[in-house]
C-alpha cells in the first residue's frame, strides 16, 4: 500500500490527505473474492485519492475535480448538441449533488474506483442533460400547443373538422413554422398570446412605439401563417385550393381570436 499511497501523491501533489485515511477508504472499496494485490491493481487508486479528498471537503481536491471532471464536459456536452446554460446548469448539479449531496450524503462516496472517475462523471453529466434537454423540450411543445389553441379559437364546425381530419400534420406544421421564427418575433407571440400581454404593454417592455409593437406582432402571425402553410404543402397529397380553403378558415378564426381577446382585456 506505500507504494499506491506514493503514486497517488505524486498524481495529486496539492492535495495533502493522511495516508491512513486514504488506505482505509481504498480497503473498504476492495472486493471480497479478489486477493487484495490483484484487486489493487484493477482500482483506479489515483482517482480514488482524489475522490477521498473530495469527499472530505478538501479545498485543492475541490478544486482539482472541476478541472480533471468538469472542465472536459465543455467539449463533451457541446459535440451532442447541448447548450452552453443547459451545460453549465448541469455542472453546477454535478457539484451540488456529487461532491455535496443532500444531508451530506455526497454521491461521490460511491464511486468505487473500479472505472475511469472522468467517465463515471461523464456518465452522470450525459444523463442530466438529457433529461433537462427532454424536459425544456415538452416545456416548449406545451408552450406551442397553448399558443396554438389562443391562435387558432374552436367554434367553427368547418374549422374543427379541418383540424381534426389534419390534425397531425397541422399540428406538426405550426410547430415548425413557430421555430422557425425569429426569436423576437416568437418570443413576441408567446407574451401577446400565451402571456397575455398588451401591445402597449410590449412597447413599453421593448421601449418601442405601441404601433411599431403591433406590427411586429402581425408580421409574427403572417409569419407563422404563410411558414405552415408551405409545410402543409410539403406534407400533404392535397390540392392547393383545398389548402387555400383550410388556411383562410384558420385566418378568418385568427381574426375573430384577436379582435375577443383584445376586447376581453378590456373589461
Amino acid at each position: 500500500m506505500v507504494d499506491v499511497v506514493a503514486s497517488a501523491q505524486r498524481t495529486w501533489p496539492a492535495i495533502k490527505l493522511p495516508p491512513d485515511v486514504f488506505v482505509a477508504y481504498v480497503r473498504d472499496r476492495l472486493p471480497a473474492d479478489v486477493p487484495p494485490a490483484i484487486a489493487l491493481r484493477q482500482l483506479h487508486v489515483s482517482d480514488l485519492y482524489l475522490v477521498c479528498a473530495c469527499a472530505r471537503g478538501d479545498v485543492p481536491a475541490l478544486a482539482a475535480f472541476d478541472v480533471h471532471c468538469l472542465s472536459p464536459l465543455d467539449r463533451v456536452l457541446r459535440k451532442m448538441g447541448i447548450g452552453v446554460d443547459v451545460t453549465a446548469e448541469v455542472k453546477q448539479d454535478i457539484r451540488a449533488c456529487v461532491l455535496v449531496g443532500a444531508a451530506g450524503q455526497a454521491e461521490i462516496v460511491d464511486f468505487s474506483g473500479r472505472g475511469d472517475l472522468r467517465g463515471w462523471v461523464r456518465v452522470i453529466a450525459v444523463h442530466r442533460a438529457l433529461r433537462r434537454q427532454c424536459r425544456a423540450r415538452r416545456e416548449v411543445q406545451d408552450e406551442d400547443e397553448q399558443l396554438l389553441q389562443q391562435l387558432v379559437v374552436p367554434g367553427d364546425p368547418e374549422l374543427d373538422y379541418a383540424k381534426k381530419l389534419y390534425r397531425q400534420e397541422f399540428t406538426r406544421a405550426f410547430e415548425g413554422a413557430l421555430r422557425a421564427l425569429p426569436d423576437r418575433e416568437r418570443t413576441l407571440l408567446r407574451q401577446h398570446y400565451v402571456d397575455g400581454l398588451t401591445i402597449d404593454e410590449l412597447g413599453k417592455l421593448y421601449r418601442m412605439h405601441r404601433s411599431t409593437a403591433a406590427r411586429l406582432v402581425v408580421r409574427a402571425r403572417g409569419l407563422v401563417l404563410e411558414a405552415t402553410r408551405a409545410q402543409m404543402m410539403s406534407r400533404l397529397e392535397i390540392h392547393s385550393r383545398d389548402l387555400d380553403s383550410i388556411m383562410r378558415m384558420i385566418r378568418s378564426q385568427l381574426d375573430v381570436s384577436l379582435v375577443g381577446l383584445q376586447r376581453g382585456r378590456r373589461r
